[in-house]
């Protein structure tokens, strides 16, 4: 199979499942979080999460863990850095709580795919800390970043956004002139970190949630903006034709259709030659 038929394929079965994702929206979650700098760490030890957010697709309703929320309800919002194991714990403890009474659901996402960051750096933390985290099942999670690429091709948006920002979620958002006020980039959330804002942390990673749910709403829609051209939205090539016509239902039944009747024809002709 060639790789620009792989490619409608894959375009085609990813179709498929925003359009079947929107139809369950109401089991369905948009997460996303946030945490201290992956480069930035001299301590050596697991990045330190600083909040997470899930919005539901359907309702827009919103659950949200921080450190910032967990030192506020423990009295401790004038004393965080001496109590972060603590208050960390205690965000990720009703996380993953969550998770387990909602492990049916299917959660969006944008690039979480490893312990660097991810759902597998989200266990390992609270393991760390000392907590027995709820492992969600990879059927359960959709990556919308890897859907754009698998819809619109690799130059759907570029890594620096027109108003110079870092990442094709600015890019995107920019593009479609979606809201993104407090959403805070990567160097901007390291600094909060360092800087022990952690309300800024909070509220940037609620912002990211909902600009997630409006770039997934467009791509179901499709009416998302890119900067993909029409080879690379719809991924035609003439080399995939071929194929096209050999895998196409109607096409083979033709084929067949008229394999038989020159089949017969030619058995007529001769069958008639016999009595000439």
């Amino acid at each position: 199979m060639s790789s620009e038929l792989s490619r409608l394929k894959a375009r085609k079965k990813c179709r498929k499942q925003v359009d079947e994702i929107f139809i369950e929206s109401v089991r369905v979650y948009i997460i996303h979080y946030s945490c201290q700098s992956f480069y930035d760490n001299p301590s050596g030890n697991s990045t330190r999460v600083t909040s997470i957010a899930v919005r539901n697709l359907d309702s827009g309703q919103t659950k949200s863990w921080s450190i910032y929320k967990s030192a506020e309800l423990a009295g401790k919002l004038h004393d965080i850095q001496a109590n972060l194991d603590v208050l960390e714990k205690s965000m990720l403890d009703g996380y993953f709580n969550f998770l387990r009474t909602n492990s049916d659901c299917t959660y969006l996402h944008w690039n979480m795919r490893d312990e660097n960051y991810g759902f597998g750096a989200l266990e390992h933390r609270f393991r760390v800390l000392g907590g027995d985290p709820w492992v969600m099942q990879d059927r359960c999670k959709f990556d919308i970043a890897r859907a754009l690429v698998t819809l619109y091709g690799r130059q759907y948006a570029p890594h620096i956004s027109p108003l110079g920002r870092k990442g094709r979620l600015m890019s995107i958002v920019e593009l479609n002139r979606i809201a993104d006020t407090d959403a805070l980039q990567g160097e901007a959330e390291a600094a909060a970190f360092e800087n022990g804002e952690y309300l800024k942390l909070h509220q940037s990673t609620l912002r990211k949630v909902d600009m997630m749910a409006n770039i997934f709403d467009r791509m179901h829609a499709k009416s998302l903006l890119t900067r993909a051209t029409w080879a690379d939205k719809y991924g035609f090539h003439w080399s995939v034709i071929p194929d096209l016509v050999k895998d196409h239902p109607v096409v083979v039944a033709f084929i067949v259709i008229g394999g038989i009747a020159g089949a017969a024809s030619n058995y007529w002709k001769a069958l008639s030659s016999l009595f000439a």
